[in-house]
């Protein structure tokens, strides 16, 4: 065991010690990076502390104990469960992939156990499609962004790396819901995408269109115009087409 790691174990223990012997507290995982193995120089230590029913309140914090940072969050199973159906009509499975993935730390009452066969039912559960006008402006939003970032580009704009990587970012979450699938973290998209173990630890399915993820990566790498919006007319292609020249969206008024 390093030194390293042997610091933020017992800071880890230092944590818990307040914790544990609260009545109202029920259980704490180790969840993140620490917990499956792939953490970085920059890690902190993610924890998970499940309460009882009967509080009423949730809590975050971000501590340092002896040098290292622990990230924790604080919530009674109820909310943990309520957090896996809300997430999960938002294409998004983080708490559960907390929950499925975190190590157990103490269980007074079995009911880290229980949310973790429940956490990893919703890893399982499918996304809801996108209806019609949803995929008709979500187009339009991209072609709109693309725009801008050509517009940037002639003018020399500062803004444009800022513009190109949001609209990067915006096709990889309107192609994600349009397939319903996860719609992961911008700062896990990358690895997700190219480490294999990576993406198995943290139990993210395969993207299914290994052209868009080819796309995606030379947009990355190249920083250019053209690559961008290949990806963006390859998706446009997936999504049945758009062209601006007459695009047209009639709905009904919300009043």
């Amino acid at each position: 065991m390093n030194t390293a790691k042997n610091n933020w174990q017992l800071a880890l223990e230092k944590f818990l010690e307040e914790w544990e012997e609260k009545d109202f507290v029920e259980a704490a995982l180790l969840t993140g990076s620490r917990a499956i193995g792939t953490e970085t120089l920059y890690s902190d230590v993610d924890i998970y502390i499940i309460l009882s029913d009967s509080v009423e309140w949730r809590e975050r914090e971000n501590k340092v104990i002896d040098g290292v940072l622990i990230e924790y969050f604080a919530n009674p199973s109820r909310q943990i469960k309520h957090y896996f159906e809300k997430e999960l009509k938002e294409n998004n499975r983080s708490t559960a992939r907390i929950v499925a993935v975190g190590e157990i730390l103490f269980d007074k009452t079995g009911i880290a156990e229980e949310l973790k066969r429940e956490a990893l039912n919703y890893m399982r559960k499918p996304f809801q499609k996108p209806d019609e006008v949803w995929i008709e402006i979500a187009k339009y939003g991209l072609w709109d962004m693309l725009d801008s970032v050509k517009d940037a580009k002639e003018r020399n704009d500062p803004s444009f790396s800022y513009l190109y990587h949001l609209t990067l970012n915006r096709a990889f979450e309107v192609y994600s819901k349009f397939l319903c699938v996860e719609v992961s973290a911008a700062s896990k998209v990358y690895r997700m995408f190219t480490e294999e173990k990576f993406r198995k630890a943290y139990l993210f399915e395969p993207f299914p269109d290994e052209k868009f993820v080819a796309l995606f990566l030379s947009a990355m790498h190249k920083k250019t115009v053209d690559a961008l919006e290949k990806i963006i007319l390859h998706v446009f292609e997936r999504m049945r087409g758009f062209n601006i020249d007459g695009w047209r969206l009639k709905t009904k008024t919300e009043v």
